[in-house]
């Protein structure tokens, strides 16, 4: 028959190697439904996707929120979830926030079990695991979630305001210079989805996460209790051992020779016991190593990701001395490029009056410097115009207070025979072409000593800006001493551009939302776009254009032809004030619809090359006219309704 000894001892290994299975299955739980919101908020506080059109300010707005409140001791994670495609493979959740909170929270117990809150179009979800919600609910049925992305990333912070506000904390409101640009160079813009100024994570650091710590002291604090425990028992099994018999005189010196050796006895279930508390400490050294090694396979996919990104260039590597120069500030002053010793700098080659590819570079450079939270400061944005045409100092600060980076950089200029040499220094190509400048779109970090870094190309693709703003911030926290974090944890996969074929809406400027597409199969026509920034005032009259554009519209409505319908490129713009502040300043409203292109994705998939940029797309979908501005003028209104007639006719033609 088995001894007890022995049966308990088995028993011990059967639990720890339950135990351990157990650990297996679950510690991957959070990631094998494909959910990629508990991918991220078991390791960062705020989940925005790249493309739910929220702007880097409010992402950094929002993530220092949350840094603040768990200072304060309210502890939040946040997800935005703006579209279907945002709850990845549990799309059924959609419009049930309150269910996917219970849904999510349960997922991240492993790792967090605090407050949880979720932001949809339809409402507001929350969960704190083994806590009721409804007081939680109360507060938040009173609030209201704007359209767009602006609406969710504002419902966001007052929702977290308000749980906190209901807790007795009252939230302090954002540093000032921390979203907004000061007179120092204090930069204006931060990210996404996660971030907060500072003590942020991203998803590919590996140092454990806030909520790791006290499981980390937990597993110390258990190991010490068991092994002080074994030690005790030990001692007291050794006490209780019974005494060898004492040995008659003739053997005595043969047993000092040659003593007995005792056997520690240590029963079954201590073994037992043993065996659990070392496949509970496996289960807890898995926990914490797991999202190391989760972090490590994320970076191994972002680099992949980045490599077949045909928007996003990866960088060249350099290693040589950034050829030195001194030119003129857009205040007049003279700056050289070793004044900025000690700092990395971002050079960027900048036509001051571009309205194609150059917007795209500065907007991610600004980026870049406020994805990096205080150390931004340790940074220092510097561009050097690109257009022989326009080397006047009022022409580098119009463009630099157009697209609101008067403080925010040093945009430099001087005589046509300086910046030739610049440009040629730095093997910079700029071409003048029927009456067009062209010229090649680099970016290169320069270290503290120096020294060229990387150089960079900005591609012409409105989606991809802020990943090329985070690209940059990557490579200048490598070069910084701290290694600081990168407030940002966007996907460098291709972001998808939204085609003319397909029906889709944009939040309107008037608060709404505007649709774009055909529309139904069979029954769709036409239609008109117009896509423009505000800082076209630049180089045209666009309010006087698109007040002209008010004839069209009337006259296309009486003569059958496709209305208009204009797109702000908001994620290019300066701030989220810059169109209403615009519009406001029109001699009349106008009578066409205005949709914002927060994420650029309407712009690439419409085939948009710069801005102002006309599109007229078929009752299919098919683009079938454009036209840019910059190259061939704004039309009257009856060349546009000539334009528009002549390419439907064409269409209209049975093909060949």
């Amino acid at each position: 028959m088995m001894s007890l000894l022995l049966r308990r001892t088995l028993l011990g290994i059967v639990v720890a190697v339950l135990a351990v299975c157990a650990a297996g299955v679950l510690a991957p739980a959070a990631r094998a439904d494909g959910d990629p919101g508990s991918d991220v908020l078991v390791y960062q506080n705020l989940f925005v996707a790249a493309d739910a059109n929220i702007s880097i300010p409010q992402q950094v707005e929002l993530g220092d929120l949350l840094t603040s409140a768990d200072q304060a001791g309210f502890p939040i994670r946040v997800a935005v979830i703006s579209q279907a495609a945002d709850l990845g493979a549990i799309t059924a959740l959609w419009r049930k926030p309150a269910a996917y909170a219970d849904f999510l929270g349960t997922e991240l117990s492993l790792a967090y079990a605090q407050r949880l809150l979720i932001v949809m179009p339809s409402g507001f979800g929350f969960n704190w695991q083994g806590h009721s919600a409804s007081a939680a609910y109360q507060v938040l049925d009173r609030l209201h979630i704007g359209p767009g992305g602006t609406g969710l990333a504002t419902a966001a912070q007052t929702a977290v305001r308000a749980l906190a506000q209901a807790s007795g904390i009252r939230l302090a409101a954002p540093a000032s210079g921390s979203v907004a640009g000061s007179a120092d160079g204090g930069t204006a813009v931060g990210t996404t989805t996660q971030g907060t100024q500072s003590g942020g994570q991203r998803a590919a650091t590996s140092a454990p996460s806030g909520s790791q710590v006290p499981l980390i002291a937990g597993i110390a604090l258990a190991a010490l209790i068991m092994a002080t425990a074994g030690c005790l028992l030990a001692f007291r099994a050794r006490l209780r051992l019974p005494k060898p018999p004492k040995l008659p005189k003739l053997f005595a010196r043969s047993a000092r020779q040659a003593p007995e050796r005792r056997r520690l006895h240590i029963p079954g279930t201590w073994l037992a016991g043993g065996f659990v508390g070392v496949a509970v400490l496996l289960i807890a050294v898995h926990a914490v190593i797991q999202p190391s090694n989760s972090a490590a396979q994320g970076n191994v996919a972002q680099t992949s990701a980045l490599q077949s990104n045909p928007n996003l260039d990866p960088g060249l590597t350099l290693s040589r001395v950034a050829p030195g120069f001194t030119l003129t500030d857009q205040f007049g002053q003279p700056v050289s490029l070793s004044s900025f010793r000690g700092k990395v700098v971002i050079l960027a080659f900048n036509d001051a009056e571009c309205t194609t590819i150059c917007p795209l570079t500065t907007t991610a450079l600004v980026d870049a410097k406020g994805m990096l939270g205080a150390a931004a400061s340790q940074v220092q944005l510097v561009g050097v115009d690109a257009n022989p045409k326009a080397t006047e100092v009022e022409d580098v600060l119009s463009y630099s207070q157009l697209h609101g980076m008067t403080y925010q950089w040093q945009y430099l200029t001087g005589s046509l025979a300086q910046l030739q040499n610049v440009w040629k220094a730095y093997s910079v190509g700029v071409t003048i072409s029927q009456s067009q400048t062209d010229h090649e779109p680099a970016i290169f970090v320069i270290n503290q000593q120096g020294r060229l870094a990387k150089l960079y190309l900005t591609q012409l693709a409105y989606s991809a800006v802020g990943q090329l703003g985070q690209l940059l911030a990557d490579e200048v926290s490598s070069l910084l001493p701290s290694h600081p974090a990168v407030h940002s944890h966007l996907s460098y996969a291709t972001i998808s551009g939204i085609s003319p074929a397909a029906d889709a809406t944009l939040p309107s400027a008037d608060g709404g939302y505007v649709s774009l597409g055909p529309g139904q199969p069979g029954q769709g026509s036409p239609r008109l776009y117009l896509f423009f920034a505000t800082w076209d005032q630049e180089i045209t009259t666009l309010g006087g254009q698109l007040d002209t554009l008010n004839a069209y519209q009337s006259a296309a409505a009486a003569a059958g032809l496709p209305g208009l319908t204009a797109i702000d490129e908001g994620g290019i713009e300066p701030s989220a004030s810059a169109l209403p502040g615009f519009l406001a300043s029109l001699q009349r409203p106008l009578s066409y619809p205005v949709a914002i292109d927060g994420s650029g994705q309407a712009a690439d998939g419409y085939g948009v090359q710069g801005v102002p940029w006309f599109v007229l797309t078929s009752a299919d979908g098919k683009v079938l006219w454009s036209r840019e501005v910059s190259v061939s003028g704004w039309p009257s209104t009856a060349a546009l309704d000539k334009d528009v007639r002549a390419a439907l006719a064409r269409a209209a033609k049975p093909s060949s």
